[in-house]
C-alpha cells in the first residue's frame, strides 16, 4: 500500500514538472522571459540608419558650401592666372607693384597673379594685383606690360575693372586683331552695365592698348 502511494506521489510530481515546462509563465519574476521588452535602447538597425543619415546630412552641407563658394566666386577664376613670380622675374613683379600702386613691392609681389599672351611684338603679361589695396568703387586695377628680350618692360594697358560677372562671362580674353599688323592680339573685356554686359575691345596701336570697339550685350533671362 505504501508503495502504491509513493508511486502515485512520484507520478503526480512528474505531471507537475511537465506542466511547469509547458507554461513558462510560472517562472520566477526574475526570469527574463517574464520581463517586458526594454525599449530604452533603439534597435541596431535604427542606429545604423541614423549613422548613415547623419553622414548624408554632413556630406550635403559640405557640397552646398563648396558649390556656394564656387557660385559666388568671380570670373577671374576662369582665367588661367599664374603666380606672377613664376612667370616673370621677381624684380619685374616688384617693378610693376612700385609703378602702379603704393603696396610694398617686397611683401606684396608674391601675391600678384599674371596671365600671359604671346605675340609677334613680344610677350604680353597682364597683372592682377590680387589685393584690395588697389580696388575702389570702379573695380580693381589690372595692368599689362609688353616684355621683350634685352629691353625694359613697358606698360601698355591700365584700367580698373569689375571682376564680378555672371559665371558664363569672362573678364578678359584674347580677341583677333583686325589689322593683323600690331604684333599683339586685341583684348576683349566684359563689364557689368546695369542688367546687361558691356563688351569692350582694346587693340594695340604700337605703343599702348586703346579702345577699338564697345557694344552692349543683353543678358537673357534677366
Amino acid at each position: 500500500m505504501v508503495t502504491k502511494d509513493r508511486e502515485a506521489n512520484i507520478s503526480q510530481k512528474q505531471k507537475g514538472d511537465l506542466v511547469t515546462l509547458l507554461h513558462p509563465q510560472h517562472f520566477s519574476p526574475n526570469n527574463l522571459a517574464s520581463k517586458p521588452p526594454d525599449n530604452s535602447k533603439p534597435p541596431t538597425s535604427f542606429l545604423f540608419i541614423g549613422r548613415w543619415f547623419r553622414f548624408g546630412v554632413m556630406l550635403f552641407l559640405l557640397l552646398s558650401v563648396l558649390l556656394g563658394t564656387a557660385g559666388c566666386s568671380t570670373n577671374t577664376a576662369t582665367i588661367p592666372w599664374s603666380v606672377a613670380t613664376k612667370v616673370v622675374p621677381v624684380q619685374t613683379v616688384q617693378l610693376v607693384v612700385t609703378e602702379n600702386s603704393e603696396l610694398n613691392p617686397q611683401s606684396d609681389a608674391p601675391n600678384v597673379l599674371a596671365w600671359t599672351v604671346d605675340g609677334k611684338a613680344g610677350r604680353l603679361v597682364v597683372f592682377n594685383f590680387n589685393n584690395p589695396g588697389v580696388c575702389s568703387n570702379k573695380g580693381c586695377l589690372y595692368v599689362a606690360y609688353l616684355i621683350r628680350k634685352d629691353t625694359s618692360p613697358v606698360r601698355v594697358f591700365s584700367s580698373y575693372l569689375n571682376p564680378n560677372l555672371p559665371r558664363n562671362r569672362l573678364l578678359l580674353q584674347v580677341a583677333d586683331d583686325p589689322t593683323k599688323t600690331s604684333g599683339l592680339p586685341c583684348l576683349q573685356v566684359q563689364q557689368p552695365s546695369g542688367d546687361n554686359i558691356r563688351q569692350l575691345v582694346f587693340c594695340f596701336n604700337g605703343r599702348e592698348y586703346q579702345l577699338a570697339k564697345s557694344s552692349l550685350i543683353e543678358v537673357r533671362g534677366k
